[in-house]
């Protein structure tokens, strides 16, 4: 097989056919770029902690939620595996391990862990220097990564050396100073890893609380190994029996969305969006290639009939089609490559990823790179010479004379009216992801967060009272309240609730300590009985609130007046939505007490003014916010632990609350929907792309007739409406198949949020609408060009 002959073929015909050639590979290339980019990041964001010997048999143990026997939480108890080991036999081996961040040469080591020596057997640890028989035995050694061994000390050469550290205990007995040998050195984890530790202590007393019945201490994470061949579902109902649940090692990465305590992670949901919608583009651009490649070919039947006349047979034209096929996809491939280097730094900045492009460290990545080039040319190659062997020698002459009335599929309305489905189908999606995305910013959650600062100090360091009698004194602060943040995604305390005649049924709720400004602050609308009063002395002793769904959970009636194992209950909120409206409402206990955040409503055109106000009134109390406030003031401690003096600023003031919490909550669907929205557009260009070469090759196959229609007195505005009425009666095709599709999905998506939106008829009508405008205004500038063209030049060569 000659390639140079090909070669120089396809490149003959590239220039034969140039505006057909430049759209084709123009499309082809950006439909395998972001198709590229989908398999990249699916590439990367799955198979995490796959490389561990026993990966399938390695879990995480997941606590019992607030509401309900859904197991949600990652944190436990430093007794909850012990206990499960000794009543499910099924458990081979556990391990514990708890981030409690000791100082070391005065910076907080975030990447410093307490584990349990069992670690080392459960996981895939790969030792390069040192071993670990004294880990087990002796508290004050320590085994670290290769990294940090070659951060600190220069050289993976350490065993023996020691590192001070001053860490403060877990149960709060204050601090203390320790010397760890160091005993092992690790690689470190890929990093497709959620294990990325730089040191590892042996867990010891300091670090395990007292156990105490009424308290319940979660800082530990634990994983359990089980033994192999075993009944999982019998298993996993005897952890559900004892109010805990298990989480396989290898799902972690990607389906942790759900509960709380997760680490940053991935999720299955955007790695489904991303890979759907870069399989839509492909399918877009693969459509986009075959139309517009089948009409270059139809240009071509001349010299077709001509090869036929001198000898060529159906499997040499099988193989001129497949050697062209790789090599127009191998070249588009090469451009999309280059457009993906090119790109992802924006991608990755725009969707917060950290894609790495590499062909020697993902090979999964290369081996579908390969499977779509083979795909691409496959098809194609095959479909272009399907349709060809069909015609004989003398019709070839005749198609090319334009005689022939057999139809193909990739010449017909079928390929665009795919994208064009597709298209309308993303663009239904992409207005009814931001209709909800709104609606989880701006609808109403049953209280008004707006022109709030949230104040987060240790009430130690300031005297509360005086602070906000002080505050209330300027004129821009509207009010003061004590209690946590709302939305709030610090997290609070929980307590057992149970009604004094019924002692036995006991509901976990959320404990809100507040004040009696708190309430009436955030406008929370109290639906019987009062909020909190300082004329009422058993208040701060005797009294609570609940909301609806506490009352409820409580299973009483007529609540005011009735007494639980907190105090009477003299009044009922309504429910509002504290967290994230992914969840449903959870119920609250209030108690009138000192809560450890101050929230301060301002006058929402004075916010800066409020901003200085609140800090000049921190620093008259306390030296340490004066600096904390000082801009030109810096303590490498809180860089450590916040990253910089901006976010240790925030993290005591931060004056776009609502910002920061709707990011934490909803930044990861804020993302996606301006993903979606970007993709939907360059969907469009490729589709706009199909419509230009269509209307193209359309146009010049009715030449002939526009110049017979404008002799016989046509207008302008008549050949045109004849032109473009295949291309709305496409989209109008296109409009029907797409919509009952969208609501499913959509329908299907909204499932995930426990409230939503409803996907009202105008986000349907306007997408219809926006892919009819997008249609006409791109076929109708080469529709006027061809109705406008002399009919004297139309007819010369007919």
């Amino acid at each position: 097989m000659n390639i140079l002959y090909h070669l120089k073929l396809v490149y003959r015909n590239f220039n034969n056919q140039r505006p057909y050639s430049v759209l084709n590979l123009l499309g082809l290339s950006i439909g395998l770029c972001i198709t590229f980019i989908s398999l990249l990041y699916v590439t990367q964001e799955t198979g995490w902690d796959a490389f561990h010997k026993n990966s399938k048999n390695i879990y995480r143990l997941l606590a019992k939620g607030i509401t309900g026997d859904e197991a949600l939480m990652t944190m436990t108890t430093a007794f909850d595996a012990e206990e499960l080991a000794e009543e499910i036999p099924e458990i081979k081996k556990v391990v514990r391990y708890t981030n409690s961040w000791p100082k070391i040469n005065g910076i907080n080591e975030k990447e410093a862990i307490y584990a349990d020596p069992e670690i080392f057997e459960v996981f895939a640890f790969n030792i390069i220097t040192g071993d670990l028989s004294s880990f087990k035995e002796n508290l004050n050694t320590s085994v670290v990564s290769e990294s940090y061994a070659l951060k600190e000390f220069g050289t993976v050469d350490v065993i023996g050396k020691t590192i001070s550290v001053d860490s403060r205990s877990l149960n709060r007995e204050g601090n203390k100073i320790t010397e760890h040998v160091i005993r092992a050195v690790y690689r470190d984890f890929p990093q497709k890893s959620l294990l990325q530790f730089s040191i590892i202590f042996p867990i010891g007393k300091s670090q395990i609380p007292e156990r105490n019945t009424n308290v319940s201490y979660s800082a530990f994470r634990t994983f359990i190994e089980l033994e192999e061949n075993i009944d999982f579902e019998k298993t996993h109902l005897k952890f559900k029996e004892k109010k805990f649940g298990i989480q396989s090692l290898e799902d972690i990465h990607l389906y942790s969305d759900h509960l709380t305590g997760v680490e940053n992670g991935g999720s299955i949901k955007v790695l489904f969006s991303y890979a759907v919608i870069g399989g839509l583009i492909f399918v877009i651009s693969l459509m986009n290639f075959l139309l517009l490649y089948t009409a270059i070919t139809k240009k071509r039947f001349k010299e077709f009939a001509i090869r036929k006349m001198v000898g060529l047979d159906k499997l040499s034209l099988l193989k001129m089609f497949i050697v062209e096929s790789i090599i127009i996809s191998l070249v588009s491939s090469i451009v999309a490559v280059l457009l993906v280097d090119l790109l992802l730094p924006f991608f990755n900045k725009f969707t917060n990823s950290h894609l790495v492009f590499s062909w020697f460290t993902n090979s999964r990545f290369l081996m579908y790179v390969l499977c779509v080039v083979m795909l691409i040319s496959l098809l194609s190659g095959y479909k272009l010479y399907h349709y060809l062997i069909r015609y004989s020698t003398i019709e070839f002459i005749g198609v090319a004379k334009g005689n022939s009335s057999r139809n193909n599929f990739f010449l017909k309305n079928n390929a665009l009216t795919i994208q064009l489905i597709i298209v309308c189908f993303m663009l239904i999606f992409s207005l009814g992801y931001y209709k909800q995305l709104d609606f989880l910013l701006k609808g109403d959650k049953g209280y008004q967060p707006q022109s709030v600062f949230v104040l987060s100090v240790n009430v130690d360091l300031i005297d509360t009272d005086v602070f906000i009698d002080e505050a209330k004194k300027y004129p821009e602060i509207i009010d003061v309240a004590q209690g946590p943040s709302i939305p709030n995604m610090r997290g609070s305390s929980i307590s057992y609730i149970n009604m004094l005649e019924n002692s036995n049924h006991k509901v976990d709720m959320e404990h809100f300590r507040i004040n009696d400004n708190y309430i009436p602050l955030y406008g929370i609308s109290i639906k019987e009985g009062r909020n909190f009063s300082k004329q009422f002395s058993t208040d701060k002793k005797d009294a609570v609130l609940l909301n609806e769904t506490a009352v409820k959970l409580l299973e009483i009636e007529n609540p005011i007046g009735k007494k639980t194992n907190s105090g009477t209950i003299i009044g009922v909120v309504k429910d509002f939505n504290f967290e994230n409206l992914h969840k449903m409402v959870r119920p609250i206990v209030f108690k009138m007490d000192n809560g450890n955040e101050l929230v301060i409503k301002y006058n929402s055109e004075k916010k800066n003014e409020s901003s200085l106000i609140v800090q000049k009134l921190l620093g008259n109390q306390n030296e340490y916010f004066k600096n904390i406030f000082n801009p030109n003031y810096s303590d490498l401690t809180l860089i450590d632990r916040y990253g910089s003096m901006e976010e240790a600023r925030k993290n005591v003031l931060d004056p776009n609350y609502m910002d920061t919490v709707n990011e934490y909550f909803y930044g990861k669907e804020k993302t996606l929907q301006k993903t979606i929205l970007l993709l939907t557009i360059i969907a469009i260009f490729i589709t706009m792309l199909g419509l230009i070469g269509m209307s193209l090759f359309k146009n010049q196959q009715k030449t002939k007739e526009i110049g017979i229609r404008k002799v016989n007195g046509a207008t302008i505005t008549e050949i045109m409406l004849m032109l473009n009425r295949d291309f709305v009666k496409w989209v109008i095709i296109a409009f029907i198949i797409a919509v009952p599709v969208a609501y499913y999905v959509m329908s299907k998506w909204l499932e995930n949020f426990a409230y939503k939106t409803n996907v009202s008829w105008w986000v349907y009508a306007l997408a219809g609408m926006f892919t009819l405008v997008i249609a006409l205004i791109t076929v109708s500038w080469q529709t006027y060009k061809a109705a406008t063209t002399n009919p004297v030049e139309s007819l010369r060569n007919e």
